[in-house]
């Protein structure tokens, strides 16, 4: 396989190793993650610093996370108009900047207008590393950097939490942001040091004209939309379990409050280890059947759930371990699906991959809404949005295998 890469008109530079540009992605995640769940343990001391409610403090999550989300579908285009590198070194910046900001605080409103600001600066990474990915590398190493990256992806927002709640009893809660910025401030480092350039930055990406039609040419690809279909229902099951499953495990089966997070830490390190599973594979196995192993294990998963929800033999235990046979599937489907959502997309990489993330988290936050809406103190709603999910991704699945079969035939001249 060549280890070149075009980075002008005529011209070949030596493509980075997948180890170091995922090296680099992976600080880069890791840093955007964090800055959302390092600091949620101090969320109730915030309350009383700020003399302000919970629902206020509350907002510096929930706002975060909405500017998070929508700046994605701005960081896309950014970065297919001034290449990824200018974006992802901006977005290291202002997040350090910001999070000394938040750290500065002086009040609950200026810290929700920080956070707001830093969850706009933070949302770039997820776009500009799978656009990255996109840019250099062939499907099947597409596949294997985004197992490593789910893995990640999986650890980081369970061990945030509690190295930011050391962090938080040590040396108080400005702390953990001075963390964040100094880790910021690194990887702008490493960015500038090792990371190429990977597109050939395009002057009229940021055109309105342009932008909609990028924008509208994804919602009319069918390969692009289904693939990425199957990361919203996956994305969507973990909401389910993230939205539901405290009200089950704590409410009706009577988890304290300081086990539940072992519960969860359960389903992580299943995803962690499919994250790994399919790193291993993907030098062995195709892509499709990668897939395939994913969608059986979370169907088998969704099957399991609802066996021991109906059967009534549901308890913290084996609801946790069935859940975590999805979870462990999961780790193929978001290897596999981001880089066969991609793979019918030539240019404007960077806008494909903020629509994608775009979709996927619609679909997660529908399905946490639909948990929430169905909430009846029991297991069961979990257990039939599992199913209802389950279902979804099989009719996603088989579209799959006929997007599979429309390429083949198209290469064949048929």
């Amino acid at each position: 396989m060549s280890d070149q890469r075009k980075s002008g008109p005529g011209v070949m530079a030596p493509r980075p190793r997948i180890g170091l540009v995922v090296g680099i992605l992976v600080l880069a995640s890791s840093i955007s993650i964090m800055s959302t769940d390092m600091y949620t343990p101090s969320l109730p001391d915030l309350a009383i610093w700020f003399d302000a409610t919970p629902t206020h403090v509350k907002l510096t999550i929930s706002l975060n996370m909405l500017a998070f989300g929508l700046a994605q579908l701005i960081h896309g285009p950014l970065s297919d108009r001034f290449g990824r590198r200018p974006v992802m070194m901006t977005s290291l910046v202002a997040v350090a900047v910001l999070c000394l900001a938040c750290a500065a605080a002086q009040s609950i409103d200026q810290l929700i207008a920080a956070r707001v600001l830093l969850g706009f600066a933070a949302g770039a990474e997820a776009v500009v590393g799978l656009a990255i990915i996109k840019d250099l590398y062939t499907e099947k190493e597409q596949v294997k950097a985004l197992a490593l990256l789910g893995m990640v992806i999986a650890v980081a927002p369970a061990v945030a939490p509690i190295v930011g709640g050391y962090i938080h009893v040590a040396f108080g809660w400005q702390a953990n942001f001075f963390v964040i910025a100094v880790m910021s401030l690194m990887a702008t480092a490493f960015v500038a040091r090792l990371l190429p350039e990977s597109t050939q930055a395009d002057p009229h990406a940021m055109k309105p004209s342009v932008i909609f039609r990028g924008y509208k040419d994804l919602l009319a690809n069918s390969d692009f939309l289904t693939h990425t279909a199957v990361l919203g229902v996956a994305l969507g099951l973990i909401f389910v379990f993230v939205t539901g499953a405290p009200f089950v495990l704590m409410d009706m089966m009577g988890v304290p409050a300081d086990e539940f997070g072992y519960y969860q830490a359960g389903i992580v390190v299943a995803f962690f280890l499919g994250s790994v599973l399919a790193s291993r594979l993907a030098d062995l196995w195709e892509g499709s059947s990668l897939l395939t192993l994913g969608v059986v294990l979370v169907v088998g998963g969704a099957v399991a759930v609802a066996w021991v929800v109906m059967l009534g033999t549901a308890d913290p235990v084996t609801l946790t371990a069935a859940y975590s046979i999805m979870t462990f599937g999961m780790g193929p489907l978001f290897a596999v699906a981001p880089s066969r959502a991609l793979r019918s997309i030539e240019g404007q990489a960077g806008t494909a991959s903020a629509m994608l993330s775009g979709i996927e988290q619609c679909m997660a936050g529908l399905a946490a809404v639909m948990i929430s809406l169905f909430n009846d103190g029991t297991a069961r709603p979990m257990a039939i949005m599992c199913m209802a999910l389950a279902v979804l991704l099989v009719v996603l699945y088989l579209r799959s295998r006929t997007e599979d079969r429309w390429r083949e035939q198209a290469l064949r001249g048929i």
